[in-house]
């Protein structure tokens, strides 16, 4: 049985993400600086980090931060063009850019990204947190409680991936 790290999730700005990135998600682009996405730096662009307590040396150190890096995302006010969608413009938010480093994963960094981008998505009063998924990661996102929106399609150079959504239209609840 795996067991759960101490994680505290916080937001970072867009290069402080781009080595996770590189490890997780783009292994193939030369170095970490190559990590980009077109709006990393667009001011609705929030960019979060998952930060274990537990020094084990796999982690990412960040100057300025405490603990170590094992997970990150990113969030972007952009609407689904790709399928039709059960919520307006402006109520969503899309997920992108997620990943936590292989030594962690099933300790909850993930999950506690996903329960953050959900917390970032009701302050805005918004509805929905979306994202197009790889395939390796379908199971992650339904457990979290995404559903698909559509058939698999393939991104070049990534793989096979599928639209998924979050609905936070309703409060959160607790499960006692």
């Amino acid at each position: 049985m795996t067991s759960r790290l101490p994680v505290h999730v916080k937001r970072l700005v867009s290069q402080e993400v781009q080595e996770l990135r590189h490890r997780v998600l783009w292994p193939h682009k030369p170095h970490p600086e190559a990590c980009v996405i077109d709006i990393d730096k667009a001011p609705h662009a929030i960019h979060l980090g998952a930060f274990a307590d537990a020094g084990e040396g796999w982690g990412i150190d960040l100057p300025n931060h405490q603990g170590q890096l094992v997970g990150a995302c990113s969030l972007f006010d952009q609407h689904c063009t790709r399928v039709d969608v059960p919520w307006n413009e402006g109520e969503g938010l899309r997920l992108r850019v997620m990943g936590t480093l292989p030594e962690v994963r099933g300790w909850g960094a993930g999950a506690a990204l996903i329960a953050r981008a959900a917390e970032e998505v009701r302050a805005q009063g918004r509805v929905a947190l979306w994202c197009d998924a790889r395939e390796v990661a379908f199971g992650f996102y339904e457990r979290m409680g995404f559903v698909f929106l559509n058939d698999t399609y393939d991104i070049p150079d990534i793989g096979p991936h599928r639209t998924m959504a979050l609905d936070l239209s309703s409060p959160p609840h607790l499960n006692l």
